[in-house]
């Protein structure tokens, strides 16, 4: 599991609070956020978000949530997502997360990618 991609998915589905963290857990395949989500990696790739929601990759390679929200990359190099968020990699383990009301929020890897942390600007 990408830890970075499970926490930013789960800030597209649950638009919880910043600050936000999202840690590994002892099984490889499971993280659990500061939000009580569990997200379970399935034998498929596909990412679970608690039982509510689901996310995948298409055969194009763009991802599809189970809400329906879509997510593709554009010309610039941003992931955009049908829910007006968009994320871009900065540089190393550093996400930026631009919001759909304006503002944004910074997500790391903490304690050798065990553990993910957005926080906002």
């Amino acid at each position: 599991m990408n830890l970075m991609e499970a926490t930013l998915f789960t800030i597209l589905l649950t638009a919880p609070p910043a600050p936000f963290t999202c840690r590994l857990t002892d099984d490889p395949k499971a993280a659990i956020c500061s939000n009580d989500i569990v997200i379970r990696e399935e034998a498929d790739g596909m990412l679970d978000f608690g039982g509510k929601y689901t996310v995948k990759k298409n055969r194009r390679r763009d991802l599809v949530f189970s809400n329906g929200v879509t997510g593709h990359f554009d010309s610039f190099g941003w992931l955009q997502f049908s829910n007006g968020y968009a994320v871009r990699r900065m540089e190393g383990d550093t996400f930026k997360i631009a919001l759909p009301k304006g503002g944004d929020l910074t997500c790391r890897y903490t304690v050798p990618q065990k553990a993910t942390r957005c926080a906002p600007g």
